[in-house]
C-alpha cells in the first residue's frame, strides 16, 4: 500500500550478509554465532559481525534500487519511470519519492 502515498520500500536477500565482507566482497566462510568480530582475511577489514552484514545488506539495497523503477498504475494514468534514491531504503527506513 505504500505506492499510494509515494513510499519506496525495497526487500533485498539477507542470505550470506555475514559471510560476506562489505570491503572487497570476499566469502569470508560461515561463522559460529557467538564470533561477533568480521575479520576478512582477503583486506584486513575488521567491524561488528552485525555491522559488516548491515553494510552487505546496504550495498544489495543500492544495486537494486539504482535500478528503474515502475509504480504501479492508479486510475488510468500511466507515470514516467522514475529512479529511486538509496541510501535510507536498504535499511528499511520508508521514505517518500515526487
Amino acid at each position: 500500500r505504500g505506492w499510494k502515498r509515494g513510499v519506496y520500500f525495497a526487500k533485498v536477500d539477507p542470505n550470506g550478509t555475514s559471510q560476506t565482507c562489505p570491503d572487497c566482497g570476499a566469502h569470508t566462510g560461515k561463522k559460529k554465532l557467538s564470533e561477533r568480530v568480521h575479520h576478512c582475511d582477503e583486506c584486513g577489514y575488521v567491524t561488528d559481525r552485525d555491522v559488516a552484514a548491515a553494510q552487505v545488506v546496504e550495498q544489495r539495497g543500492l544495486v537494486a534500487v539504482g535500478q528503474t523503477v515502475i509504480l504501479p498504475v492508479e486510475d488510468g494514468c500511466l507515470g514516467t519511470p522514475m529512479k529511486q534514491e538509496a541510501s535510507r531504503a536498504i535499511l528499511g527506513i520508508h521514505y517518500r519519492t515526487r
